[in-house]
């Protein structure tokens, strides 16, 4: 999977949002919205995907439509042509500070 180049930019100062972006034929979030979205759904898988654009690698979640559903029925949501911007409860902002260790317990795919 080729990761949006809008993505990487996005999440590289996302703090507050879930963004999701629509990638062969699927929903995928990456980043910090990978963390907040395995907050609301811990059964998701979340794996490391190798970017070729950039160095490294990026925590990333395939988003099924049932929790696509969700989401918007439950969190402040923007659709934009894009992305989708979903706003989780303000208490995640405080786990921000974990990021990284939860980004170092995920498999590189």
């Amino acid at each position: 999977m080729e990761i949006p180049e809008l993505a990487i930019n996005k999440e590289s100062e996302n703090l507050y949002h879930i963004y999701l972006f629509f990638i062969e034929e699927k929903w995928w979030c990456f980043g910090h919205s990978a963390h907040y979205l395995s907050m609301i759904y811990p059964q998701l898988e979340t794996v490391n995907a190798k970017s070729e654009g950039s160095a490294g690698s990026i925590p990333c979640i395939c988003v099924p439509e049932y929790c696509l559903l969700n989401l918007s029925d439950c969190y402040d949501t923007l659709v934009s042509d894009a992305c989708i911007q979903v706003s989780p409860p303000p208490a995640f902002y405080s786990y921000r500070k974990e990021y990284d260790n939860w980004c170092a317990q995920l498999t590189v795919c």
